[in-house]
């Protein structure tokens, strides 16, 4: 039904839009003579019944061609063919029943009794078939169309899913290229030097930490979804190693417990932890608090606002991510800014959502 919702979303120009409708009366006055021919051959000599019968025709024809409007409707708002098909089906079969039920019979009585003058008590006898016949045409081609729409729904939901594929090997990618460059090596490193020569047990514990992060983003290769509960130890982790090397210009507050089964996609509250980082500044003057609080169904990520003038980003790690969070939730990442306050709420996935891991 691509014209329909094309139509109803003004994507045609009123000329486009005008000869789509013209193309569609002229196409039913083409059926009406095309019918009327192989019933009655010799009626197509008298101009005044070619007349009657495109005049009925194209009442006809418009009456049960502006469904597609009422079906791109219902396709928009209750018909989901992946998720529900059987429910959509039944949707879509007693919606058309009744609808071309209500145009052929209000048409034909309108025409032929109304306009033709003709005795209601004979209405059903004459046409009684012939609107039968209309109805078997018009389930016909209905059919076609629900056909239609479902393959172009579940090709569509293939096309998505191999596109969220290949996003989440892009936003794994982009996290594993963030964390292991040298930059974030070399201040690791720095820290671990100064610590060796100050507190022996102190770099022990940087050390384990820092190869335990490692270790933990490299095992999420394979994996879609993990539990809010990995996902907080590995920004648990890595949120340690910035605390060594920005000392008390640096605090933050991390939820103590977990409860419930919430998901997260991986890397995804760990990047944006990595991006206060990035995107702000950090000294004696100006210190950086991150907060991150866990709420019902989704995880507040909060921050002190002082951007970097000469901080520049493409997006597309945030772009990704939010794509994938509206597959998976039907929600959106959700920002806002103040003067001095920057927060990221992230939507929870509940286990009912959550795509199987292999």
């Amino acid at each position: 039904m691509g014209i329909y919702s094309d139509i109803n979303n003004k994507k045609h120009s009123q000329k486009k839009t005008l000869y789509i409708f013209l193309w569609f009366g002229l196409s039913s006055i083409l059926i009406g003579i095309i019918f009327m021919g192989l019933a009655c051959p010799a009626c197509l000599l008298k101009p005044r019944l070619l007349l009657y019968n495109g005049g009925y025709s194209l009442l006809l024809g418009y009456g049960l061609f502006s469904f597609g409007f009422v079906f791109s409707w219902l396709e928009s708002k209750y018909v989901n063919w992946i998720k529900f098909p059987v429910k959509s089906l039944v949707m879509v079969l007693l919606s058309s029943t009744f609808y071309c039920s209500l145009v052929i019979f209000g048409v034909n009585w309108f025409w032929h009794v109304t306009v033709r003058d003709m005795p209601s008590e004979r209405f059903l006898e004459v046409y009684g078939t012939t609107m039968w016949i209309e109805f078997g045409i018009f389930y016909f081609i209905a059919l076609w169309f629900y056909a239609r729409s479902f393959f172009m729904a579940w090709r569509q939901e293939v096309e998505d899913r191999e596109k969220l594929k290949r996003e989440a090997l892009q936003l794994q990618y982009e996290s594993l290229k963030t964390q292991v460059n040298p930059h974030f090596l070399f201040n690791s490193l720095n820290a671990l030097t100064t610590l060796i020569e100050m507190d022996v047990d102190a770099a022990k514990t940087f050390t384990n930490e820092l190869s335990g992060f490692y270790r933990d983003i490299l095992q999420l290769k394979n994996k879609e979804i993990i539990p809010l509960k990995e996902e907080l130890s590995i920004v648990n982790k890595y949120i340690y190693l910035q605390k060594i090397r920005f000392g008390d210009n640096f605090t933050y507050q991390l939820p103590q417990s977990i409860d419930g089964e919430q998901m997260v996609i991986p890397l995804s509250l760990q990047m944006l932890c990595e991006n206060v980082f990035k995107h702000n500044i950090i000294s004696s003057s100006k210190r950086l608090n991150l907060s991150i609080e866990l709420l019902e169904d989704e995880v507040l990520i909060s921050n002190s606002f002082y951007p970097k003038k000469d901080s520049s980003d493409s997006g597309m790690g945030l772009k990704n991510l939010n794509e994938r969070i509206q597959y998976l939730t039907n929600k959106e990442l959700i920002i806002e800014q103040s003067e001095k306050q920057f927060s990221i709420r992230l939507p929870l996935i509940t286990l009912e959502h959550a795509p199987v891991n292999n």
